[in-house]
């Protein structure tokens, strides 16, 4: 199949003697233990511990490339930039010499890993959706792909597979373990130090975890964007929890929402979004996994 060209998405690069352990200090996840044929994710956190940005990781030799939602990547470049100090690397924005594209693959792939060609091309593999493997890849911005944008199938997938990601709307709204980025992979608690480690640390060791992201759809009108208020019926007072993402697919809409984690399990609970033209009604359910568990359930 043709690539087809993800227009919401694009590339950070880091490169140079020291990208790895200057990563290793700013992001959530291990890098320096990392292969090049994995992939993995990671956030970049406030001293709070509230997500600023989250990445997929890639890596080849000493350069490292972090493919993030695209609006968010001038703030992500400024503030890694703002913390190189002495380190041998430089963070710029990839988006003249890299462009991402969507792949949808019904052979066989091993999850969460990376294939690079002899040109510095890159084939990303995340978890199968049935008989299909979704994924995503690096390449020159210079290759001819498919016009037609794939966001909202690529979204979609991740939707399906209970990934979630900061965009604009979202900035500093979400822990990581809010957005169950533990659970996907995207934190290690073995690592060391990073903006804000020691709250998401505490949060996973001496505590329950109290609110963590469900999927939810609705029909295709009205429209519900990222960082949105979910509402309970019956508790009016305040909301309930928050949009993390929002795409449409297939005629529905399909969500990840932060939700506390008693109220999502209620049988009898009903959450809805109220917008300018009308309320939204949600049907909740689980992610792929369990949200009880701490930790990557992932691996």
């Amino acid at each position: 199949m043709s690539a087809q060209f993800l227009s919401r998405w694009s590339v950070i690069g880091v490169e140079g003697d020291d990208a790895v352990t200057f990563l290793q200090s700013q992001l959530s996840n291990d890098i320096a233990g990392m292969a090049e044929s994995q992939l993995r994710m990671a956030g970049l956190c406030t001293a709070k511990g509230r997500l600023l940005g989250s990445f997929f990781m890639l890596r080849q030799g000493k350069q490292v490339f972090l493919v993030c939602r695209k609006e968010t990547v001038a703030a992500l470049v400024k503030r890694l930039s703002m913390f190189v100090l002495r380190s041998k690397c430089k963070v710029r924005d990839c988006a003249a010499e890299y462009q991402v594209t969507f792949k949808a693959d019904t052979t066989p792939a091993l999850p969460m890993r990376v294939q690079w060609d002899e040109h510095g091309h890159a084939t990303a593999s995340l978890r199968a959706i049935g008989a299909v493997t979704p994924g995503f890849q690096l390449v020159a911005t210079s290759e001819q792909a498919d016009q037609a944008h794939a966001d909202d199938e690529f979204e979609y997938a991740l939707q399906q597979l209970g990934i979630a990601y900061v965009s604009q709307p979202t900035v500093e709204m979400f822990v990581p373990q809010g957005i169950n980025f533990d659970l996907v992979g995207g934190v290690s608690f073995s690592k060391g130090c990073y903006p804000g480690q020691e709250i998401v640390a505490r949060s996973h060791y001496l505590g329950k975890v109290k609110r963590r992201v469900f999927q939810a759809s609705a029909g295709a009108l009205p429209t519900v964007t990222a960082g949105q208020d979910v509402w309970l019926e019956g508790k009016e007072n305040e909301p309930a929890g928050t949009v993390a993402t929002a795409v449409q697919f297939n005629g529905q809409q399909h969500l990840l929402i932060e939700l506390p984690v008693d109220d999502a399990e209620r049988a009898d609970a009903a959450f809805a979004i109220k917008t300018d033209t009308g309320v939204v009604a949600l049907k909740v359910q689980a992610p792929p996994y369990d949200v009880h568990q701490k930790g990557n359930v992932f691996e």
